[in-house]
């Protein structure tokens, strides 16, 4: 609980932006420890301003925090930060990552395994649907996790197909993850909680603001390999979705359809971007040959450090050179090379020739 208020004292301090809410975290650490000193710790951070500074040492609870809390005894809601090792990797390395996640249900390492993003419209034709619900259905079988928004339409298609064949499967949330939105698929959103995850960026008791959603699409591609637009017109969610999954250096995957249906459109157009087609799951699985295991392996457990670089790994592949990954990481050579050798050991990594690394989990 103590973690949770010390991040919403952060994230709702004055003149304080996700830019300078990084800086101090990367500086001080978790708010959890830095909140607990003296405000003269920040003298030397010119980015802070005194109002700012003031707030965050009054010794007084954040304004909402009755609300908060009583939102989080009651739906379980947990928090995860940049900071911390469960913290999915991919997402991470994104542009503009969530500083802190809140989420209910059960976060592991595991259960970031092979994201893979699937959205579309929220009214999909009934070829669309038995797309969906075919590839979906694939996905799961051979261990990918699906994400998607919890949106009337592919979004739901996505989600229900995952958990009916037995898969898990993970909604991003435009508002508190106490909240369901759409109220129709509360039900749905119970189901997921008992093998998935519920997630969002924004403070428990948020409430729902249609700007908050295309904020919310960056992060449905950017925790995932991929993405997979169904179905959806030029100016759609689903498409925003894809246009970020292109940004962040995310396979792009979408569905063909027909040239007079408005919900073709979106995908057709990506496809002329560049998107590879996908008409059967097979499509998306050949991607990851190199990667693909039996599905009852599972991930070893990795320290933080391990993580980040696997992390790196998965967003490079299918493959990277040593020089490129020792800028991404910013570490030495020593220090690279010590984390990739116990990857090796625990056979998350291969060495090919040329300097060059792949993950093979």
């Amino acid at each position: 609980m103590n973690k949770i208020r010390s991040w919403i004292k952060l994230l709702c301090a004055p003149e304080i932006t996700r830019n300078k809410i990084l800086r101090l975290i990367r500086q001080w650490g978790d708010p959890v420890d830095f909140l607990s000193g003296s405000r003269d710790i920040l003298q030397d951070c010119a980015y802070i301003s005194p109002l700012t500074s003031q707030y965050l040492f009054n010794g007084r609870e954040p304004q909402c925090w009755a609300q908060v809390e009583q939102l989080v005894r009651k739906f379980g809601i947990k928090c995860v930060s940049l900071l911390d090792p469960l913290y999915p990797p991919l997402l991470k390395n994104i542009y503009d990552p969530p500083v802190c996640l809140f989420y209910r249900g059960d976060i592991s390492q595991e259960g970031w395994r092979r994201p893979l993003a699937v959205v579309g419209t929220r009214k999909p034709s009934n070829y669309g649907r038995i797309a969906a619900q075919s590839i979906c259905r694939g996905l799961v079988k051979h261990g990918f996790t699906v994400v998607s928004g919890l949106a009337y339409g592919i979004d739901t298609v996505a989600h229900k197909s995952s958990l009916d064949n037995g898969g898990r499967t993970i909604a991003i949330l435009g508002c508190g993850v106490e909240q369901i939105y759409p109220a129709r698929n509360a039900g749905l959103a119970e189901m997921i909680l008992n093998k998935g995850l519920l997630v969002s960026e924004y403070i428990p008791g948020s409430r729902i603001e249609r700007w908050n959603f295309p904020a919310r699409n960056r992060i449905i591609s950017g925790l995932a390999l991929g993405c997979l637009v169904v179905e959806g017109s030029r100016k759609s969610g689903a498409m925003l979705t894809g246009r970020f999954a292109l940004d962040q250096n995310r396979d792009l995957y979408a569905l063909p359809g027909d040239i007079g249906r408005p919900q073709a459109e979106g995908p057709n157009y990506l496809i002329k971007l560049g998107a590879k087609i996908v008409t059967c799951v097979e499509d998306i699985i050949e991607e990851y040959d190199l990667v693909m295991k039996k599905d009852d392996d599972t991930l070893p457990e990795l320290t933080p450090a391990e993580s980040r670089i696997y992390g790196l790994l998965l967003e490079n592949r299918p493959e990277i050179t040593l020089d490129k990954l020792l800028v991404f990481s910013g570490l030495n050579i020593g220090e690279l090379s010590a984390l990739l050798l116990t990857l090796e050991i625990k056979k998350v990594v291969k060495k090919l020739p040329g300097n060059r690394i792949m993950p093979i989990f």
